[in-house]
């Protein structure tokens, strides 16, 4: 860990040493397609930005964006790097603020806006015969993601109520593994699509199915179960006890928009016991097939760990946070 931490700060001082040195080469064509590349992007007019890049660029962005990757050609770039980046950052926008030329090679210190917040990136364009022939970023993967909406939140998403929107909203609760193949389930009860591997998908949210769909994918809080997972979920909704064959899981990965942790069907925080109200990231959760296995965890959500929630009820089962659990609610987290 130390001698990775040892070596970017010995990149970044290398870089900053370039930035302040002056060193720039004397052909002026080079800096020019540099900038070309940028001044282009920055209009919107991909015809005239394709035109600034070699029929074979390339292109390298880090793997811990969703678009991370590398890329040949021009179209492959607009197709999997720039429209992506437009649905995670409606108002994403890339200023250059300074330009230090090495030969064929550019430096470009840059400013992103992102999300509505502002982040320092470096990024490398070789040039050969007038265009960019390869790019390089190094932007800040875990700030701007971060700052990043849900995709299927952009304004290009279409509609909520649409099959498509909750299809791709739902069976996103689970791993893209389960979800992929799931039965899928409408906000009005009805079949979106059948499945073939047992598990199904639907909104978890318990309000009435707005008219126009649920505005955000975390708001219609998706959740993926198997057959005995329907069960429990059934028994819930009817008040009566679940009768299960064996303990289950269900998927949560957008989340919830709020519950007591005692008292099942308290829906406002106003109404909640007073510390008990917790909206959720990120999860997954056990429901045991006898409620008594459990009963040994706390029912403390504020630690990290799994915890139970309504406990000493029928509908006892495990929460288990996993990374990014305490986004809506940070206060809640461990380490505040």
């Amino acid at each position: 860990m130390l001698d990775q931490w040892l070596k970017n700060v010995f990149f970044f001082s290398a870089l900053t040493a370039l930035f302040g040195c002056g060193n720039e080469s004397s052909d002026p064509n080079v800096l020019r397609a540099a900038k070309a590349g940028y001044e282009t992007f920055q209009t919107g007019d991909m015809a005239a930005w394709s035109k600034t890049q070699a029929a074979d660029v390339q292109w390298k962005i880090p793997l811990g964006f969703p678009y991370g990757g590398e890329f040949s050609g021009p179209q492959d770039v607009i197709d999997n790097v720039f429209n992506p980046i437009v649905k995670y950052w409606p108002d994403f926008k890339v200023e250059p603020k300074k330009y230090n030329q090495i030969g064929n090679m550019v430096y470009v210190h840059v400013e992103i806006t992102a999300g509505g917040i502002t982040s320092e990136s470096i990024h490398v364009v070789t040039i050969e015969n007038g265009l960019y022939s390869a790019f390089q970023v190094f932007d800040d993967v875990g700030f701007m993601m971060n700052a990043a909406i849900n995709p299927l939140d952009a304004p290009s998403s279409g509609s909520h109520a649409s099959p498509e929107w909750q299809i791709a909203a739902y069976t996103s609760a689970a791993p893209n593994f389960i979800g992929e193949d799931a039965a899928v389930m409408g906000g009005n009860g009805e079949v979106l699509r059948e499945g073939s591997n047992g598990w199904t998908c639907m909104s978890g949210n318990p309000r009435p199915f707005p008219e126009n769909g649920w505005s955000t994918v975390h708001e219609a809080m998706p959740m993926c179960g198997d057959s005995q997972a329907l069960k429990w979920m059934s028994a819930a909704l009817s008040g009566a006890k679940p009768q299960m064959d064996r303990d289950s899981y269900i998927w949560m990965l957008q989340g919830d928009v709020g519950e007591d942790n005692t008292r099942m069907g308290v829906l406002s925080k106003e109404d909640s016991v007073p510390g008990q109200w917790i909206e959720s990231g990120p999860h997954l959760m056990l429901m045991p097939k006898d409620p008594s296995t459990i009963e040994n965890f706390s029912d403390d959500f504020s630690t990290g760990e799994p915890y139970v929630m309504f406990p000493g009820t029928d509908y006892a089962h495990l929460m288990i946070p996993v990374t990014g659990y305490y986004a809506y609610q940070p206060g809640s987290s461990p380490i505040n």
